[in-house]
């Protein structure tokens, strides 16, 4: 489980990606929730972004319910 309180020890790699998601889900979403799918899994921070030095640093949501809620909509729908 990822300690949120250590959050800058953390780096992206090949189970773990950082999506800042301030505008809404980023269209880069569905490609690695399609790679985490079809591999091991993996965990999608949102709201989260990648420093410079790779390091990860929360920048919170205004809204993370609604982004949760389209996220799983979106998932879920089989059109």
């Amino acid at each position: 489980m990822i300690d949120f309180d250590k959050l800058s020890i953390y780096k992206e790699n090949n189970r773990l990606e950082a999506k800042k998601a301030d505008g809404g889900l980023p269209k880069s979403i569905w490609v690695t929730y399609s790679t985490f799918a079809n591999t091991d899994g993996g965990v999608i921070l949102l709201g989260v972004e990648e420093k410079d030095n790779k390091t990860l640093n929360a920048i919170g949501l205004a809204n993370p319910e609604k982004l949760q809620t389209e996220f799983w909509n979106t998932i879920h729908n089989f059109k």
